[in-house]
Protein backbone atom coordinates (compact mmCIF):
# COMPACT_ATOMS: atom_id res chain seq x y z
CA UNK A 1 0.00 0.00 0.00
CA UNK A 2 3.04 2.58 0.63
CA UNK A 3 4.12 1.67 -2.63
CA UNK A 4 1.26 2.58 -4.04
CA UNK A 5 0.83 5.81 -2.27
CA UNK A 6 4.18 6.99 -2.87
CA UNK A 7 3.32 6.06 -6.86
CA UNK A 8 0.07 8.73 -6.75
CA UNK A 9 2.05 10.75 -4.99
CA UNK A 10 4.56 11.76 -7.55
CA UNK A 11 1.79 11.48 -9.92
CA UNK A 12 -0.08 14.47 -8.65
CA UNK A 13 3.10 16.76 -7.83
CA UNK A 14 3.60 18.11 -11.10
CA UNK A 15 6.29 20.96 -11.84
CA UNK A 16 4.68 24.01 -9.71
CA UNK A 17 4.26 27.10 -12.28
CA UNK A 18 2.78 29.80 -11.69
CA UNK A 19 0.99 28.86 -8.73
CA UNK A 20 0.14 32.70 -8.05
CA UNK A 21 0.30 31.63 -4.18
CA UNK A 22 1.46 35.52 -3.75
CA UNK A 23 -1.42 35.95 -1.05
CA UNK A 24 -0.75 32.85 1.54
CA UNK A 25 0.46 35.20 4.25
CA UNK A 26 -1.29 37.77 6.50
CA UNK A 27 -0.34 39.44 9.25
CA UNK A 28 -1.33 41.43 11.65
CA UNK A 29 -0.09 42.85 15.17
CA UNK A 30 -0.03 46.06 17.63
CA UNK A 31 2.92 47.27 20.37
CA UNK A 32 2.49 49.24 23.42
CA UNK A 33 4.42 52.10 23.94
CA UNK A 34 4.51 51.08 27.36
CA UNK A 35 6.26 47.64 27.50
CA UNK A 36 4.34 47.11 31.01
CA UNK A 37 0.82 47.41 29.88
CA UNK A 38 -1.38 44.72 31.17
CA UNK A 39 -2.72 43.59 27.98
CA UNK A 40 1.08 43.24 27.09
CA UNK A 41 0.16 39.31 26.45
CA UNK A 42 -1.74 40.57 23.51
CA UNK A 43 0.22 42.61 22.17
CA UNK A 44 3.05 41.63 19.13
CA UNK A 45 2.29 39.72 16.16
CA UNK A 46 0.38 36.80 14.74
CA UNK A 47 -0.07 35.93 10.81
CA UNK A 48 -2.23 33.13 9.45
CA UNK A 49 -0.80 30.88 6.59
CA UNK A 50 -3.49 28.90 3.87
CA UNK A 51 -0.41 26.93 3.08
CA UNK A 52 -1.05 23.37 4.49
CA UNK A 53 -4.45 23.99 6.31
CA UNK A 54 -7.16 25.69 5.39
CA UNK A 55 -6.19 29.03 8.00
CA UNK A 56 -3.86 28.25 10.71
CA UNK A 57 -2.84 31.59 13.20
CA UNK A 58 0.35 31.71 15.15
CA UNK A 59 2.22 34.50 17.43
CA UNK A 60 5.35 34.98 15.37
CA UNK A 61 7.18 38.29 16.08
CA UNK A 62 7.74 40.29 13.04
CA UNK A 63 9.17 43.81 14.68
CA UNK A 64 6.11 45.71 13.11
CA UNK A 65 3.02 47.14 14.37
CA UNK A 66 0.03 47.48 11.85
CA UNK A 67 -2.53 49.75 12.90
CA UNK A 68 -4.32 50.79 9.27
CA UNK A 69 -1.51 49.92 6.00
CA UNK A 70 -0.94 46.45 5.95
CA UNK A 71 0.49 44.46 3.00
CA UNK A 72 2.70 40.91 2.28
CA UNK A 73 3.57 39.28 0.02
CA UNK A 74 4.16 35.52 -0.17
CA UNK A 75 6.82 33.24 -2.58
CA UNK A 76 4.39 32.54 -5.89
CA UNK A 77 5.12 28.78 -5.62
CA UNK A 78 6.20 27.90 -2.49
CA UNK A 79 3.73 30.35 -0.54
CA UNK A 80 6.34 31.06 1.96
CA UNK A 81 6.34 34.70 3.51
CA UNK A 82 8.77 37.20 1.24
CA UNK A 83 8.44 40.58 2.84
CA UNK A 84 5.94 42.75 4.41
CA UNK A 85 5.10 46.43 5.03
CA UNK A 86 2.95 48.82 7.00
CA UNK A 87 3.80 51.49 5.34
CA UNK A 88 6.72 52.92 7.35
CA UNK A 89 9.45 50.25 6.39
CA UNK A 90 9.75 46.81 4.93
CA UNK A 91 11.00 43.77 6.66
CA UNK A 92 12.13 40.30 5.59
CA UNK A 93 11.27 37.00 6.86
CA UNK A 94 13.68 37.56 10.12
CA UNK A 95 12.09 40.14 11.27
CA UNK A 96 15.05 42.61 9.61
CA UNK A 97 14.76 45.83 7.86
CA UNK A 98 15.69 45.07 4.13
CA UNK A 99 18.31 46.85 2.38
CA UNK A 100 17.25 50.81 1.94
CA UNK A 101 13.64 49.19 3.31
CA UNK A 102 13.75 52.26 6.23
CA UNK A 103 11.46 55.60 6.73
CA UNK A 104 9.03 54.56 3.93
CA UNK A 105 6.70 56.84 2.98
CA UNK A 106 8.60 59.63 5.35
CA UNK A 107 6.70 62.60 6.74
CA UNK A 108 4.74 64.31 9.26
CA UNK A 109 2.54 60.99 9.83
CA UNK A 110 5.85 58.85 10.11
CA UNK A 111 5.96 57.16 13.18
CA UNK A 112 9.32 54.97 15.00
CA UNK A 113 8.24 51.32 14.65
CA UNK A 114 7.85 50.87 18.22
CA UNK A 115 5.61 53.33 18.28
CA UNK A 116 1.25 53.21 18.47
CA UNK A 117 1.00 53.66 14.88
CA UNK A 118 1.91 51.76 11.51
CA UNK A 119 1.21 53.65 8.19
CA UNK A 120 -2.59 55.06 8.62
CA UNK A 121 -5.13 54.74 6.17
CA UNK A 122 -6.64 51.34 5.00
CA UNK A 123 -6.64 50.13 1.52
CA UNK A 124 -4.14 52.68 0.88
CA UNK A 125 -1.23 49.96 0.00
CA UNK A 126 -0.75 47.21 -1.80
CA UNK A 127 2.23 45.33 -3.36
CA UNK A 128 1.79 43.55 -6.96
CA UNK A 129 4.49 41.50 -8.76
CA UNK A 130 5.51 43.15 -12.14
CA UNK A 131 4.69 41.22 -15.14
CA UNK A 132 7.33 39.26 -16.32
CA UNK A 133 9.99 40.08 -14.13
CA UNK A 134 10.79 37.58 -11.74
CA UNK A 135 11.08 38.47 -8.55
CA UNK A 136 10.43 42.34 -9.03
CA UNK A 137 7.80 43.94 -6.88
CA UNK A 138 5.95 47.20 -6.88
CA UNK A 139 4.68 48.43 -3.87
CA UNK A 140 2.08 51.18 -4.37
CA UNK A 141 0.58 53.41 -1.74
CA UNK A 142 -0.86 56.47 -0.58
CA UNK A 143 1.61 59.19 0.54
CA UNK A 144 -0.22 61.18 3.50
CA UNK A 145 1.67 64.39 4.31
CA UNK A 146 -1.13 66.09 6.48
CA UNK A 147 -4.71 65.41 7.18
CA UNK A 148 -6.04 67.28 4.23
CA UNK A 149 -2.81 66.86 1.69
CA UNK A 150 -1.57 63.87 0.18
CA UNK A 151 0.02 62.45 -3.16
CA UNK A 152 0.87 58.70 -4.61
CA UNK A 153 3.96 56.90 -5.12
CA UNK A 154 5.53 53.80 -5.55
CA UNK A 155 8.34 51.39 -4.34
CA UNK A 156 10.41 49.07 -5.95
CA UNK A 157 11.47 45.79 -3.81
CA UNK A 158 13.75 43.27 -5.78
CA UNK A 159 13.92 39.68 -4.27
CA UNK A 160 17.13 37.46 -5.08
CA UNK A 161 18.31 34.06 -4.00
CA UNK A 162 20.71 36.23 -1.50
CA UNK A 163 18.65 39.25 0.11
CA UNK A 164 15.70 41.54 -0.25
CA UNK A 165 16.58 44.82 -1.33
CA UNK A 166 14.80 48.45 -2.42
CA UNK A 167 15.78 49.73 -5.76
CA UNK A 168 13.79 52.74 -5.89
CA UNK A 169 11.66 54.59 -3.15
CA UNK A 170 9.00 56.69 -2.66
CA UNK A 171 8.84 57.79 -6.42
CA UNK A 172 5.61 59.74 -6.75
CA UNK A 173 3.86 59.23 -9.79
CA UNK A 174 0.76 61.54 -8.90
CA UNK A 175 0.03 64.67 -7.23
CA UNK A 176 -3.12 64.79 -6.99
CA UNK A 177 -4.79 64.54 -3.53
CA UNK A 178 -5.90 60.83 -3.22
CA UNK A 179 -8.68 59.89 -1.26
CA UNK A 180 -7.82 58.62 1.97
CA UNK A 181 -7.90 54.66 0.96
CA UNK A 182 -9.52 53.84 -2.27
CA UNK A 183 -6.10 52.33 -4.08
CA UNK A 184 -7.14 49.01 -6.02
CA UNK A 185 -5.34 46.61 -8.24
CA UNK A 186 -6.96 44.32 -11.41
CA UNK A 187 -5.98 42.15 -13.84
CA UNK A 188 -5.77 43.75 -17.50
CA UNK A 189 -7.73 41.57 -19.84
CA UNK A 190 -4.72 40.42 -21.25
CA UNK A 191 -3.98 38.49 -17.95
CA UNK A 192 -0.52 39.71 -17.47
CA UNK A 193 -0.71 43.15 -17.17
CA UNK A 194 -2.38 45.12 -13.99
CA UNK A 195 -5.03 48.17 -13.86
CA UNK A 196 -4.62 49.82 -10.71
CA UNK A 197 -6.81 52.90 -9.73
CA UNK A 198 -7.39 55.15 -7.05
CA UNK A 199 -9.96 58.02 -6.12
CA UNK A 200 -9.78 61.61 -5.93
CA UNK A 201 -10.57 63.18 -2.99
CA UNK A 202 -13.50 65.07 -3.16
CA UNK A 203 -14.57 64.56 -6.41
CA UNK A 204 -16.06 61.49 -8.15
CA UNK A 205 -12.62 61.41 -10.31
CA UNK A 206 -11.11 58.08 -10.80
CA UNK A 207 -7.21 58.00 -11.69
CA UNK A 208 -6.18 54.60 -14.02
CA UNK A 209 -2.41 53.51 -14.34
CA UNK A 210 -1.29 50.90 -16.28
CA UNK A 211 1.69 48.34 -14.53
CA UNK A 212 3.10 46.67 -17.62
CA UNK A 213 6.66 44.24 -18.37
CA UNK A 214 9.02 47.63 -18.68
CA UNK A 215 6.86 50.60 -17.51
CA UNK A 216 4.48 51.74 -14.54
CA UNK A 217 2.08 54.56 -16.90
CA UNK A 218 -0.60 56.92 -16.55
CA UNK A 219 -3.83 55.72 -18.26
CA UNK A 220 -6.69 58.07 -18.11
CA UNK A 221 -9.05 59.86 -15.81
CA UNK A 222 -12.74 59.05 -15.35
CA UNK A 223 -14.86 61.27 -13.13
CA UNK A 224 -17.88 59.15 -12.92
CA UNK A 225 -20.63 58.44 -9.61
CA UNK A 226 -21.26 60.20 -6.87
CA UNK A 227 -18.59 62.62 -5.39
CA UNK A 228 -16.99 61.18 -2.70
CA UNK A 229 -16.20 63.99 0.45
CA UNK A 230 -12.27 63.66 1.90
CA UNK A 231 -13.40 63.38 5.51
CA UNK A 232 -14.79 59.69 4.23
CA UNK A 233 -12.51 56.58 4.34
CA UNK A 234 -12.95 55.12 0.84
CA UNK A 235 -12.59 51.37 -0.05
CA UNK A 236 -12.07 50.47 -3.87
CA UNK A 237 -12.73 46.77 -4.83
CA UNK A 238 -13.33 44.30 -7.67
CA UNK A 239 -15.19 41.35 -8.41
CA UNK A 240 -12.87 38.21 -8.54
CA UNK A 241 -13.59 38.16 -12.41
CA UNK A 242 -13.04 42.21 -12.87
CA UNK A 243 -16.13 42.73 -14.22
CA UNK A 244 -17.41 45.33 -11.00
CA UNK A 245 -15.52 47.87 -8.78
CA UNK A 246 -17.62 48.82 -5.67
CA UNK A 247 -16.33 52.45 -3.93
CA UNK A 248 -17.79 52.58 -0.26
CA UNK A 249 -17.21 55.75 1.44
CA UNK A 250 -17.31 55.59 5.35
CA UNK A 251 -20.37 58.20 5.84
CA UNK A 252 -21.16 58.73 2.22
CA UNK A 253 -21.89 57.16 -1.14
CA UNK A 254 -21.47 53.65 -2.14
CA UNK A 255 -21.59 52.96 -5.91
CA UNK A 256 -21.73 50.31 -7.92
CA UNK A 257 -19.97 50.29 -11.53
CA UNK A 258 -19.28 47.88 -14.79
CA UNK A 259 -15.49 47.73 -15.32
CA UNK A 260 -13.73 46.66 -18.76
CA UNK A 261 -10.89 44.92 -18.82
CA UNK A 262 -9.22 45.99 -21.50
CA UNK A 263 -10.28 49.89 -22.02
CA UNK A 264 -10.46 50.41 -18.12
CA UNK A 265 -13.81 52.13 -18.39
CA UNK A 266 -16.71 52.29 -15.86
CA UNK A 267 -19.92 52.68 -16.67
CA UNK A 268 -23.26 51.08 -15.65
CA UNK A 269 -23.23 53.36 -12.38
CA UNK A 270 -25.65 51.72 -9.73
CA UNK A 271 -26.19 53.94 -6.71
CA UNK A 272 -26.31 51.71 -3.50
CA UNK A 273 -28.95 51.70 -0.39
CA UNK A 274 -26.81 51.41 2.62
CA UNK A 275 -29.79 52.51 4.75
CA UNK A 276 -30.17 50.39 8.06
CA UNK A 277 -34.00 49.62 9.68
CA UNK A 278 -33.29 48.79 13.10
CA UNK A 279 -36.08 46.49 14.76
CA UNK A 280 -37.48 50.15 16.33
CA UNK A 281 -37.85 51.00 12.72
CA UNK A 282 -35.76 54.18 12.88
CA UNK A 283 -33.74 54.21 9.92
CA UNK A 284 -29.82 54.63 10.73
CA UNK A 285 -27.07 55.39 8.04
CA UNK A 286 -24.30 52.84 9.50
CA UNK A 287 -20.98 54.31 7.41
CA UNK A 288 -19.82 51.29 5.52
CA UNK A 289 -16.05 50.20 6.70
CA UNK A 290 -15.74 47.40 4.03
CA UNK A 291 -16.53 45.51 0.97
CA UNK A 292 -16.12 42.21 -1.12
CA UNK A 293 -17.47 40.11 -3.65
CA UNK A 294 -18.48 36.59 -3.41
CA UNK A 295 -16.18 34.05 -5.37
CA UNK A 296 -18.94 33.50 -8.77
CA UNK A 297 -19.29 37.76 -8.80
CA UNK A 298 -23.07 37.08 -7.49
CA UNK A 299 -23.28 38.71 -4.06
CA UNK A 300 -21.59 41.59 -2.76
CA UNK A 301 -20.75 41.95 0.84
CA UNK A 302 -21.18 45.50 2.52
CA UNK A 303 -20.46 45.14 6.29
CA UNK A 304 -20.89 48.34 8.61
CA UNK A 305 -19.44 48.63 11.90
CA UNK A 306 -22.55 47.22 13.29
CA UNK A 307 -24.00 44.95 10.37
CA UNK A 308 -23.30 42.87 7.53
CA UNK A 309 -25.54 43.33 3.83
CA UNK A 310 -25.92 40.92 1.16
CA UNK A 311 -26.72 42.36 -2.24
CA UNK A 312 -27.81 40.04 -4.81
CA UNK A 313 -26.32 41.50 -8.37
CA UNK A 314 -27.84 39.36 -10.65
CA UNK A 315 -31.35 40.98 -8.94
CA UNK A 316 -33.70 42.65 -11.34
CA UNK A 317 -33.38 46.03 -8.52
CA UNK A 318 -30.24 45.48 -6.39
CA UNK A 319 -31.31 47.61 -3.59
CA UNK A 320 -34.58 45.25 -3.20
CA UNK A 321 -32.40 42.23 -2.66
CA UNK A 322 -30.16 44.01 0.33
CA UNK A 323 -30.52 41.42 3.07
CA UNK A 324 -29.06 42.33 6.48
CA UNK A 325 -26.97 38.66 7.03
CA UNK A 326 -25.89 39.60 10.98
CA UNK A 327 -26.17 42.73 13.70
CA UNK A 328 -23.14 42.84 15.92
CA UNK A 329 -23.88 41.56 20.05
CA UNK A 330 -22.74 43.01 22.69
CA UNK A 331 -20.05 40.95 23.81
CA UNK A 332 -17.14 40.32 26.89
CA UNK A 333 -13.67 38.98 26.21
CA UNK A 334 -13.15 36.90 29.19
CA UNK A 335 -9.15 37.82 28.74
CA UNK A 336 -9.66 41.59 27.62
CA UNK A 337 -13.32 42.32 30.07
CA UNK A 338 -14.50 44.94 27.08
CA UNK A 339 -17.97 45.25 26.95
CA UNK A 340 -19.96 47.21 24.09
CA UNK A 341 -21.15 46.12 20.79
CA UNK A 342 -18.58 43.99 18.39
CA UNK A 343 -17.46 46.26 15.33
CA UNK A 344 -16.73 45.22 12.26
CA UNK A 345 -14.14 46.37 10.21
CA UNK A 346 -12.19 45.46 6.97
CA UNK A 347 -12.68 42.40 5.29
CA UNK A 348 -11.08 40.01 2.53
CA UNK A 349 -11.18 37.10 0.38
CA UNK A 350 -8.94 34.68 1.55
CA UNK A 351 -7.30 32.11 -1.11
CA UNK A 352 -9.74 29.56 0.30
CA UNK A 353 -12.91 31.40 -0.97
CA UNK A 354 -14.35 32.43 2.36
CA UNK A 355 -14.55 36.23 3.21
CA UNK A 356 -12.72 37.05 6.68
CA UNK A 357 -13.75 40.19 8.65
CA UNK A 358 -11.50 41.64 10.75
CA UNK A 359 -12.94 43.76 14.27
CA UNK A 360 -12.81 47.41 14.39
CA UNK A 361 -10.61 47.80 17.78
CA UNK A 362 -8.35 45.23 19.60
CA UNK A 363 -10.41 42.15 19.33
CA UNK A 364 -8.83 37.94 18.95
CA UNK A 365 -11.01 37.26 16.28
CA UNK A 366 -12.29 36.72 12.55
CA UNK A 367 -15.63 36.93 11.66
CA UNK A 368 -15.81 34.68 8.52
CA UNK A 369 -18.15 34.03 5.59
CA UNK A 370 -17.32 30.40 4.76
CA UNK A 371 -19.93 30.24 1.39
CA UNK A 372 -19.77 33.57 -0.10
CA UNK A 373 -22.23 32.33 -3.09
CA UNK A 374 -24.79 31.57 -0.78
CA UNK A 375 -28.31 33.41 -0.57
CA UNK A 376 -29.03 34.99 2.75
CA UNK A 377 -28.45 32.58 5.54
CA UNK A 378 -27.25 29.58 3.67
CA UNK A 379 -23.92 32.27 2.59
CA UNK A 380 -22.81 30.69 6.69
CA UNK A 381 -21.69 33.73 8.52
CA UNK A 382 -19.98 32.42 11.59
CA UNK A 383 -19.54 35.24 13.99
CA UNK A 384 -15.90 35.79 15.97
CA UNK A 385 -15.24 31.79 14.91
CA UNK A 386 -11.45 32.18 14.13
CA UNK A 387 -9.43 33.11 17.40
CA UNK A 388 -6.23 33.94 16.86
CA UNK A 389 -3.46 34.61 19.58
CA UNK A 390 -2.69 38.79 18.93
CA UNK A 391 -5.00 41.64 18.77
CA UNK A 392 -6.01 42.67 15.20
CA UNK A 393 -6.87 46.32 15.31
CA UNK A 394 -8.03 48.23 11.98
CA UNK A 395 -6.13 45.95 9.79
CA UNK A 396 -6.45 43.54 7.20
CA UNK A 397 -3.59 42.74 4.04
CA UNK A 398 -5.30 44.01 0.83
CA UNK A 399 -4.53 41.13 -2.04
CA UNK A 400 -6.23 41.81 -5.51
CA UNK A 401 -7.05 38.74 -7.24
CA UNK A 402 -3.61 37.58 -8.18
CA UNK A 403 -4.84 34.49 -10.03
CA UNK A 404 -7.28 36.32 -12.14
CA UNK A 405 -6.36 35.74 -16.05
CA UNK A 406 -6.82 36.58 -19.53
CA UNK A 407 -10.16 37.46 -20.56
CA UNK A 408 -11.07 34.58 -23.14
CA UNK A 409 -12.84 36.64 -26.26
CA UNK A 410 -12.15 39.71 -25.37
CA UNK A 411 -10.10 42.08 -27.99
CA UNK A 412 -6.99 41.95 -25.81
CA UNK A 413 -6.98 38.28 -24.67
CA UNK A 414 -3.64 37.17 -25.72
CA UNK A 415 0.05 38.56 -25.55
CA UNK A 416 2.54 36.39 -27.26
CA UNK A 417 6.26 36.81 -26.63
CA UNK A 418 8.93 36.81 -29.61
CA UNK A 419 8.84 32.78 -29.19
CA UNK A 420 5.48 31.55 -27.82
CA UNK A 421 2.42 32.45 -26.03
CA UNK A 422 2.67 32.88 -22.19
CA UNK A 423 -0.13 30.59 -21.41
CA UNK A 424 1.28 27.14 -21.43
CA UNK A 425 1.26 26.18 -17.96
CA UNK A 426 -0.01 22.99 -17.07
CA UNK A 427 -2.77 22.23 -14.53
CA UNK A 428 -1.86 20.10 -11.60
CA UNK A 429 -3.70 18.75 -8.18
CA UNK A 430 -2.33 17.54 -4.64
CA UNK A 431 -3.92 15.84 -2.16
CA UNK A 432 -2.98 15.99 1.67
CA UNK A 433 -2.69 14.23 3.75
CA UNK A 434 -3.06 11.17 1.61
CA UNK A 435 -3.52 8.15 3.03
CA UNK A 436 -6.22 10.12 5.28
CA UNK A 437 -9.03 8.82 7.33
CA UNK A 438 -11.50 11.88 7.82
CA UNK A 439 -10.54 15.31 5.77
CA UNK A 440 -8.18 15.96 2.80
CA UNK A 441 -7.30 19.54 1.51
CA UNK A 442 -6.89 19.44 -2.20
CA UNK A 443 -4.48 22.28 -3.22
CA UNK A 444 -4.57 23.13 -6.95
CA UNK A 445 -2.71 25.96 -9.49
CA UNK A 446 -4.10 28.69 -11.51
CA UNK A 447 -6.92 28.19 -13.27
CA UNK A 448 -8.10 30.11 -16.56
CA UNK A 449 -11.58 30.26 -14.86
CA UNK A 450 -13.14 32.72 -17.00
CA UNK A 451 -12.36 30.03 -20.13
CA UNK A 452 -13.68 26.63 -18.30
CA UNK A 453 -16.74 27.87 -16.50
CA UNK A 454 -18.07 26.62 -13.54
CA UNK A 455 -15.75 23.99 -11.93
CA UNK A 456 -16.62 20.97 -9.42
CA UNK A 457 -14.03 19.06 -7.52
CA UNK A 458 -14.95 15.22 -8.32
CA UNK A 459 -14.21 11.91 -6.03
CA UNK A 460 -14.79 8.92 -8.16
CA UNK A 461 -14.17 5.27 -7.11
CA UNK A 462 -11.95 2.91 -9.41
CA UNK A 463 -15.25 1.91 -11.37
CA UNK A 464 -15.53 5.57 -12.16
CA UNK A 465 -19.11 6.33 -9.69
CA UNK A 466 -19.04 9.61 -8.77
CA UNK A 467 -19.22 9.25 -4.34
CA UNK A 468 -18.72 13.08 -3.92
CA UNK A 469 -19.11 16.40 -5.67
CA UNK A 470 -18.67 20.03 -4.83
CA UNK A 471 -18.37 23.57 -6.08
CA UNK A 472 -15.13 24.87 -6.16
CA UNK A 473 -15.02 28.86 -5.48
CA UNK A 474 -13.69 30.68 -8.34
CA UNK A 475 -10.38 31.64 -8.37
CA UNK A 476 -9.91 30.15 -4.94
CA UNK A 477 -6.09 27.54 -4.43
CA UNK A 478 -7.62 25.35 -2.26
CA UNK A 479 -10.46 23.01 -0.48
CA UNK A 480 -11.33 21.15 1.96
CA UNK A 481 -13.24 17.67 1.71
CA UNK A 482 -14.70 15.48 4.15
CA UNK A 483 -14.09 12.06 3.47
CA UNK A 484 -15.05 10.33 6.62
CA UNK A 485 -18.14 8.57 5.58
CA UNK A 486 -16.62 6.98 2.48
CA UNK A 487 -15.46 3.30 2.14
CA UNK A 488 -11.77 2.65 2.19
CA UNK A 489 -10.26 2.12 -1.06
CA UNK A 490 -8.85 4.19 -4.16
CA UNK A 491 -10.69 7.12 -5.38
CA UNK A 492 -9.63 9.56 -8.30
CA UNK A 493 -10.18 13.46 -7.99
CA UNK A 494 -9.83 15.73 -10.28
CA UNK A 495 -11.17 19.20 -10.94
CA UNK A 496 -14.00 18.97 -13.76
CA UNK A 497 -15.58 21.98 -15.82
CA UNK A 498 -18.43 20.14 -17.25
CA UNK A 499 -16.84 16.74 -19.14
CA UNK A 500 -13.66 18.52 -19.42
CA UNK A 501 -11.16 16.94 -16.65
CA UNK A 502 -8.35 19.94 -15.79
CA UNK A 503 -6.44 18.27 -13.16
CA UNK A 504 -6.59 14.45 -11.77
CA UNK A 505 -5.25 13.11 -9.02
CA UNK A 506 -5.50 10.22 -6.55
CA UNK A 507 -6.83 9.67 -2.81
CA UNK A 508 -6.56 6.76 -0.84
CA UNK A 509 -8.79 6.64 2.12
CA UNK A 510 -8.23 4.63 4.91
Amino acid sequence: MRKIVTLFLINCSVLLVNAQRYDNTWLWGIYPQNQNDTQYVFHGNAEGTFVNDSFVSEARFRGMTFSEMNSSISDPVTGELLFYTNGLCIRDTSGQIIENGDSLNYGRFWHPEDGAFGGRGPWCLLTLPVPDKDSLYKIIYNRTDDLTLGSMCYTDVLVSETNIKVLDKDVQFSNVNPEFGGVAACKHANGRDWWVIFSEADTNCFHKYLLTPDTFMFHSIQCYGRVIDIADLTKNAFAPDGSKLVRTALYGASDLFDFDRCSGELSNFFPLDTFIVNDSANTVLDGVNSAEFSFDNRFLYLNTSYFVLQYDLQASDINLSKDTIIESDYFVDTFWHNTGPYVFDLSQIGPDGNIYVGPGFAQRFFTTINNPNGMGDSCDLRLRNVVVPKWIELTIPYSPNYRLGRLPGSACDTIYSDIKPIYTQTPWLKVYPNPATDVVRFDYNWVEWDAVGDCQLVLADLQGRVVLSQTIPKYSSRQEVNIKELAAGVYTASVQSGEKRIAVCKVVKE
